[in-house]
């Protein structure tokens, strides 16, 4: 005879609406840390006091953790001193930002120089990181601000005008205008949204250039360099795109050697221009590049005192060539290509490009993470794990199948330079692009998703490089496409922001399951006792009273499971024990009679044989990727979000699940489930609810 728990049974969708954010600010800057400049301002014009930074104090901590750590010989002697105790009158900006005013200091930060002299070409740019109105004349209380890109928004950073100096010298950044602050401002700025200023050491300039536009870096390799590389570099010019070069180094010994050549190793140089000269009857490519030194110059062919000068007319002479010690010079393009290893460049959202003429990208993102035991799932050398990683579907429109369209991707790691100080660094990381088969959008399940994906071959990947950003250019035709990003290593964590960028339309969206209960997950299963038989055990089990309680559920599960070598547990906590009762206990008297624990011993047996077949490595315990399949077997389909919570929740340390986790983790999503049947007033097996009502209702807190 069926149970009236299985004749009820019925299976349930949940629906989920994205939670409304629109009343958040949309475009605007962020007050990092929580802290607002015009707030904090007017708080010390008000008291007449200058401004000191609790989150960035004029102190040790604020140097570094290392070579600038409290106790380190290079940072005896330091005194932090305000602009006017250092120069009689001190200026925010002289005159106008040039990019001759940023001399480098004592940090092996040229990478975020060569950005922030690039800058200073781009008036708007400018503004954005730069904002005016800032003086130590008018209305000043020694405190400033800047404003970064950081992973999908704006954030404006406050300092105080405290500056690392020895022997009265500015100790890194200074410009070349002795009275002139902005350079060392914006780099103390820099360094507390990196959390030190020694955080700034070793660098890409393409980091530094993100940070200043919100715009997207791409990187080409010089020694693979394609054959029109100087028509892409002369439409990046015209676009307004910030480019920057760099020469490899083979050890640390060779950081900031200077070649014969006079090249530095090591080093980011910008680019800031392109021009085509008449020479031996043949066009010549040149580049215009700086050194962020503002000094130390190429000695070569077109070098400013190059005798190729002499064989050009006069006026276009006059006009290219460059005289003076200024770190800046001319360049051919096959010296560039023979000497420079790396070109970065950056190219601008449509709100910063600055030019009428340039077609706006359209663009779309989604911040991500990767979560040890869960999605961490490392490259596709990790067959087992790698699909696991999040992956995200992008369609490409367009009517024409002969022509491609322009596809920029760009995976970014967040906050890890910031986490140096605890021995974090970048993390190796890349990411795959799939042409996804028809079928694959059909497929609803997590089994059938794994399987799919363990067959496709990538029609494109990135390298693999411990770079805070890692992007690349695609031409491909409409349709659409998987990206998956990962670690390189599996079961690596960090937060990290995927961009699209596609001249054409297109769409981008998580591949997600959607969130049901099969029928199954309510229904008794097969048991392999008949009734007698089993009202024989209950008889026995259930002592004088007849009924089964948490404590003597919790003494049947210790002794059944000690029986069984290939299930680990942690004792079966009364807890977990008074959860399983639950979800049988419909006469809710804390106790089971005959047919309720007929019900509950049918589903712990059915999750027992679950457990057993996906515990595939017969550890006694389930990682998150078994877990999900076991899930799936159990009759659930759960959104990534969920299964986070549940590894988080149900996970050791390592996420592992031992099986009175299992149990309880099952014993919550029936719960849950049976609370979202109560819901469906239509009964229809579908209710909708927001994501926020949906994590609080699977929330164990």
């Amino acid at each position: 005879m069926a149970s009236v728990l299985t004749m009820t049974a019925a299976a349930i969708t949940v629906r989920l609406l994205q939670d409304d954010d629109s009343s958040l600010p949309r475009g605007n800057v962020d007050p990092f840390l929580g802290q607002d400049y015009r707030t904090l301002l007017q708080d010390c014009l008000q008291k007449k006091s200058l401004f000191e930074d609790p989150h960035f104090p004029a102190g040790p901590t604020s140097l570094g953790y290392n070579q600038l750590g409290p106790w380190s010989p290079d940072t005896r002697g330091i005194q932090w001193k305000r602009p006017q105790e250092i120069v009689q009158v001190p200026q925010f900006i002289s005159d106008n930002m040039k990019w001759t005013d940023i001399c480098q200091g004592q940090l092996g930060n040229c990478w975020f120089l060569a950005a922030a002299a690039s800058l200073t070409l781009y008036p708007l740019l400018q503004e954005q990181v730069v904002p005016s109105q800032q003086s130590f004349q008018k209305d000043y209380a020694g405190i400033f601000h800047f404003q970064f890109w950081q992973y999908g928004q704006w954030v404006d950073v406050m300092v105080d005008d405290r500056l690392p100096t020895k022997s009265g010298e500015l100790v890194f950044v200074s410009s070349a205008e002795k009275s002139e602050f902005w350079p060392a401002l914006l780099e103390k700025a820099y360094a507390k949204l990196n959390g030190s200023y020694e955080a700034l050491n070793g660098g890409w300039i393409s980091e530094a250039f993100v940070d200043f536009t919100g715009g997207v870096d791409e990187s080409v390799d010089l020694k693979a360099a394609p054959p029109n590389l100087f028509q892409i570099i002369q439409k990046a010019v015209e676009k307004r795109s910030l480019m920057g070069a760099s020469i490899n180094i083979l050890n640390p010994s060779e950081t900031e050697m200077r070649t014969p050549e006079g090249l530095v190793k090591g080093h980011a140089y910008s680019i800031i221009g392109v021009a085509e000269v008449e020479y031996h009857s043949r066009r010549i490519p040149l580049l215009r590049l700086r050194n962020p030194w503002g000094k130390v110059e190429w000695n070569g062919r077109w070098s400013d005192n190059s005798s190729a000068w002499l064989l050009l007319d006069n006026a276009t002479s006059k006009n290219l060539q460059l005289r003076g010690e200024d770190g800046e010079f001319w360049m051919q393009m096959d010296d560039f290509l023979r000497y420079f290893d790396t070109l970065e460049i950056c190219n601008l959202t449509a709100d910063l490009a600055c030019n009428d003429h340039t077609h706006p990208w359209n663009s779309n993102s989604f911040q991500g993470t990767w979560v040890r035991g869960h999605n961490a799932g490392g490259c596709r050398n990790y067959k087992g794990t790698f699909w696991s990683n999040p992956q995200y579907m992008v369609t490409v429109e367009g009517d024409d199948q002969t022509h491609p369209c322009t596809l920029l991707a760009s995976l970014l790691q967040k906050d890890r330079r910031k986490e140096r100080a605890t021995g974090r660094d970048f993390l190796v990381i890349g990411f795959e692009i799939f042409k996804v088969p028809e079928q694959f959008r059909d497929m609803t399940l997590v089994s059938q998703r794994a399987t799919a994906l363990s067959s496709l071959i990538p029609m494109a990947l990135t390298p693999y490089i411990a770079k805070r950003d890692i992007t690349g250019r695609y031409e491909l035709a409409p349709g659409q496409y998987l990206i998956i990003p990962t670690t390189f290593m599996p079961q690596e964590e960090s937060s990290f922001s995927l961009r699209v960028f596609t001249e054409t339309q297109h769409t981008l969206e998580e591949i997600d399951c959607k969130v049901k209960a099969e029928a199954k997950v309510f229904q008794e299963a097969e048991l392999r006792m008949n009734m007698e038989e089993f009202r024989r055990h209950f008889t026995r089990l259930s002592g004088q009273d007849q009924e089964i309680s948490p404590e003597e559920l919790q003494n049947i599960m210790v002794q059944t499971t000690s029986k069984h070598a290939h299930l680990k547990t942690d004792g079966f906590a009364i807890d977990t024990c008074i959860q399983l009762l639950r979800i049988a206990d419909r006469s809710r008297t804390g106790k089971l009679q005959l047919q309720e624990f007929r019900y509950l011993w049918s589903k712990i047996k059915e999750w027992e044989h679950i457990f057993t077949k996906y515990d595939c490595d017969r550890s006694g315990t389930m990682d998150v990727q078994e877990l999900r399949l076991a899930l799936e077997a159990a009759g659930f389909q759960l959104n990534n979000k969920l299964v986070e919570q549940l590894c988080m929740e149900y996970g050791d340390d390592l996420r592992r699940v031992d099986f009175d986790s299992f149990l309880s983790c099952l014993a919550h999503l029936v719960g849950v489930f049976d609370e979202c049947r109560k819901l469906d007033v239509n009964k229809d097996g579908v209710i909708t609810l927001q994501e926020r009502q949906w994590l609080q209702m699977t929330s164990l807190q």
